[in-house]
């Protein structure tokens, strides 16, 4: 995985970020649960992976029944949208893995099945539309 950590930004940052947003824009979504198979398709529709990597991919999101939570977030003026992986709980709700941790306990699939990764796990990985649009796209 990325060594360089350099889309992970700590849970402070996020948190003033979502929080902004939700004062922003209190009746508007604040995050939405993005079934992990989905990014597989579009790593495997742009290439990223090969048709047999992907299925394999999308068989253990499937079976892990894996999500990404993305909340929104404001920086000032620019939109941010952060992500996180989830967990399911007993009760079936998606819980947030930040810092390794679920509601600040420890997140044993995470240590396990992870990337052995350290970091707070939240990752703000998006640029805004605009500036960074397609200007011939029907979505833009």
């Amino acid at each position: 995985m990325n060594p360089n950590n350099e889309n992970i930004i700590d849970k402070q940052t996020a948190i003033d970020w979502t929080t902004a947003w939700r004062s922003q824009h209190p009746n508007a979504a604040k995050a939405f649960l993005i079934p992990a198979a989905d990014f597989v398709e579009i790593l495997n529709e742009i290439g990223v992976l090969d048709d047999a990597t992907a299925a394999q991919a999308q068989a253990t999101a499937n079976r892990l029944e894996a999500n990404i939570r993305g909340y929104l977030g404001v920086d000032g003026s620019t939109n941010k949208m952060i992500f996180v992986g989830t967990e399911k709980d007993k009760q079936g709700i998606y819980r947030d893995i930040i810092d390794g941790k679920i509601d600040g306990k420890d997140n044993q699939q995470a240590r396990t099945v992870g990337s052995g990764n350290t970091s707070s796990g939240i990752f703000d990985l998006t640029t805004p539309c605009p500036p960074v649009c397609d200007p011939d796209s029907p979505l833009s």
